[in-house]
């Protein structure tokens, strides 16, 4: 019989610590990869921390640089190597700062494509600004600059080893990142910065979640850029997981959202493989964060409380064998008391009311109390077991002893739960606050398209919403006025406080107090220090000074409008500082546009006054124009006047070119500065001319040279002078060869209607022959009269 019992107790017994081992191997493997997940979550965090800070600085450098070109700064070089100088200084964590713009932007009379102009500023190697040029040789559609350039969004390129201009020959493992210049909607350059690897590398370093533990980040062409093992730094992604599971695919990774985790063999051993991509800029980039596990060490916990529970088992079958032989030798009361608690136990109904009371005095009596020791033990393990799984996390649990085995089990198993519990208690919290500020986002966006013509209203309704939204007491909102240039101030447009609308006028001139030093710095202050009488929240319990001040620019694109400055009794949380420095952003923007839609509306009223204006002028005009129109008939009749005398004009002087073209005589024409205005055809031949233009506006100094004649010159200076000329006037020239010209000259001055000389026509014709003619006549008279003599 008790070689029944005996085997009976030892299935019994097998069973529950085979059920018991299996359900600690399958809690400890899901704890620990669930675990490993987490942790992973977080380094990938760290990780785009990392690149959003760097992608951060960059955006603003960007916005420096595109602010220069909105406000057509002349001096924008000079600007740019300042603005690189300070940001070099004030940042040793970047290998390099830089901005490269377009020549086209930046370089007058520049009429290519493309070539481009780089400022850079290398810190740890003391160059306070490099300036590039890059022409059109350096053009590479697929490089960074013109892939952030066309794109208009942040990109990180792979990563690449660069020497920074120093004697070293050691090159650094780097990666670039950059922002695109905008102005006007256009990209005039990229902004960006240099990032050593080895800012990723310290976080790839601290993986260690179990030992054993390796981590890499590999970029988005398969590039290792960093690895608990250096040496694999470099190397592609393949030869850091040699599994071929399709899971594992860099493709398939990258195009995943979510965490992928998996069991895989490589080297023939087997691991744990967590890998996780991680966004870097805005243009779809990824790279990749893994960690490989060895599976034994996840399961080590495992594997130890199992080899004890067999060694439990294996000692409890050994001690039930030994006891269940002498007990067959005992007396048959006890053994049999023994006997039915053990088949009760075996059975799994563990109950205080079974203990076994035997008083023989002998070992029969400390197995029985050990066995109600046992009892107890069990019952309070399974107690413990059966609150773990309502839930109740809190209870406590004393171990049957130092070598509790199962009992240690389960506390650590307890442990495990509540850091989960914890972990997913931290998630739900997140989770809210996530739920908070963006149903706040949805409910201010609806609110802000709210009073778009009326920037006191929207003001108040934003900062009224604003503080009931926090569960704050007291805000106030400050605007920015330029109405006259040349008194700019801070002027308060809406204050609320306990629920109520306060009507409070209050100016700030710009750096004055709190509000002031905000607006200048563009930047939020949080204090929970309030300096003595600087405000007081009233309400009809009393006064209170406030334990907490958040004071928030209203910022659009670098440029501040205003100011939100909000009280509170208690400490506002990070949470809803961010919150409210998110909805500054779209505050100010829309504060913007209603501004524009006022001063539009303004321009509105304006314009139809002006219309109703123009209307009573065109009613006038239209007056003018029937005058004007008996004027315009007058007007038609002295034209058609005009006309005629033109036509009269024309056919006078038609007869006077057909004249000089026609006649023999030398006729032409001069003004008063002696110049010709006019000639016959014959003059023009005289001088080798064959058309009037050639003649027209020359002097006789110019015709003549040498051979002028400064008494003609005199002479008709005379007639000019005195209006009075000769006519038919016999003149006499010699030629070079000695011959002899005789010419009738005739000279006479032009007069105006008004009698005023305005210049002088000259005309002439060859008698040569003639005055021959008669010296021959004369000579033949006298010869007569000499013969008659």
């Amino acid at each position: 019989m008790h070689f029944y019992i005996g085997l009976s107790v030892a299935v019994i017994m097998l069973l529950s610590f085979a059920y018991f081992i299996a359900a600690l191997r399958s809690n400890t493997r899901a704890n620990a990869t669930q675990m490993a997940v987490e942790q992973v979550k977080g380094y990938s965090f760290q990780l785009q921390k990392i690149t959003n800070q760097a992608l951060g600085f960059s955006e603003s450098l960007a916005s420096s640089v595109a602010y220069m070109f909105d406000k057509r700064m002349v001096n924008r070089e000079d600007l740019i190597k300042l603005l690189l100088q300070n940001s070099a200084a004030n940042n040793q964590a970047y290998t390099c700062i830089w901005v490269s713009l377009e020549h086209s932007a930046i370089t007058s009379g520049y009429t290519k494509q493309s070539g481009r102009r780089s400022y850079l500023s290398v810190p740890f190697s003391n160059i306070p600004v490099m300036v590039v040029d890059k022409d059109t040789a350096s053009f590479d559609p697929n490089s960074l600059y013109y892939q952030v350039k066309n794109s208009g969004k942040p990109d990180v390129k792979d990563p690449y080893f660069y020497n920074y201009y120093n004697s070293s020959s050691e090159q650094l493992l780097i990666t670039t990142l950059g922002c695109p210049v905008v102005y006007n909607g256009q990209a005039k350059g990229v902004a960006g910065v240099d990032i050593a690897l080895d800012e990723y590398q310290k976080v790839v370093d601290n993986v260690r979640i179990f030992p054993g533990t390796s981590a890499f980040l590999v970029s988005q062409s398969g590039f290792v850029a960093a690895h608990s093992n250096k040496l694999m730094v470099g190397k592609s992604y393949e030869s850091t997981i040699e599994g071929k599971r399709t899971e594992l695919a860099l493709g398939t990774i990258l195009s995943s959202n979510d965490i992928t985790q998996t069991f895989t063999e490589i080297g023939g051993k087997s691991y744990f493989v967590v890998v996780a991509p991680i966004p870097m800029g805005d243009r779809g980039t990824r790279w990749v964060l893994g960690v490989v596990i060895p599976s034994s060490e996840i399961f080590a916990q495992s594997r130890k409380s199992v080899f004890i529970a067999i060694l439990v088992c294996l000692l409890g079958l050994v001690i039930t064998y030994f006891a269940i032989n002498y007990l067959a030798k005992s007396i048959a009361k006890p053994l049999g008391d023994v006997t039915s608690s053990i088949k009760l136990l075996a059975s799994g109904a563990v109950n205080k009311s079974k203990l076994l009371n035997v008083n023989t005095g002998d070992e029969m009596q400390e197995i029985a109390g050990s066995l109600n020791v046992l009892v107890d033990g069990l019952n309070r393990t399974a107690l413990f077991a059966q609150e773990i799984g309502r839930g109740n996390l809190s209870l406590s649990h004393k171990l049957l002893g130092e070598n509790d085995i199962i009992g240690a089990s389960l506390e650590e198993m307890r442990s495990s739960l509540i850091k989960a519990k914890e972990a997913e208690e931290m998630r739900r919290v997140e989770e809210e606050k996530n739920h908070w500020a963006n149903q706040g986002y949805a409910e201010f966006s609806g609110l802000l398209r709210q009073n778009g013509n009326n920037v006191k209203e929207l003001s108040f309704s934003v900062v009224s919403n604003l503080v009931k939204y926090l569960g704050l007491v007291q805000g106030g909102m400050f605007i920015l006025n330029e109405t006259d240039q040349s008194d700019r101030y801070l002027e308060m447009v809406a204050c609320f406080a306990y629920n109520r609308r306060k009507l409070m006028s209050r100016r700030f001139e710009l750096g004055e107090g709190l509000v002031g030093r905000c607006f200048d710095e563009a930047e939020t202050i949080y204090l929970l220090e309030i300096p003595d009488g600087y405000i007081s929240i009233t309400s009809g319990l009393g006064d209170a000074k406030p334990k907490c001040l958040l004071l928030v620019p209203l910022k659009v694109n670098s440029e501040v409008n205003g100011v939100i400055e909000l009280a509170s009794l208690s400490p506002i949380e990070e949470y809803k500082v961010k919150f409210v420095e998110k909805v500054a952003e779209s505050i100010a923007s829309t504060m913007a546009s209603v501004r524009v839609n006022v001063h539009t509306a303004e321009l509105l009223e304006r314009t139809q006054q002006q219309a109703e204006e123009m209307a009573a002028q065109e009613e006038e005009m239209r007056q003018n124009l029937e005058e004007l129109q008996s004027t315009q008939d007058e007007m038609l009749r002295i034209h058609s006047e005009q006309l005629k005398m033109q036509d009269k004009l024309a056919l006078e002087q038609n007869l006077l070119r057909n004249l000089l073209d026609s006649t023999q005589e030398v006729i032409y024409f001069k003004g008063l500065d002696g110049r010709y205005i006019k000639a016959s055809r014959a003059k023009l031949a005289m001088h080798g001319f064959t058309s009037e233009e050639q003649i027209i506006g020359k002097s006789d100094r110019e015709l003549y040279g040498d051979k002028f004649d400064v008494n003609f010159e005199n002479e008709e200076k005379e007639i000019i002078r005195t209006g009075k000329g000769v006519v038919d006037i016999l003149e006499k020239v010699e030629g070079a060869d000695g011959s002899v010209t005789w010419l009738s000259v005739s000279k006479l001055p032009i007069f105006d209607k008004e009698g005023g000389v305005v210049g002088i026509w000259i005309s002439y014709h060859d008698v040569t022959k003639m005055v021959l003619l008669e010296e021959k006549v004369s000579r033949l008279a006298a010869s007569e009269g000499n013969l008659l003599h």
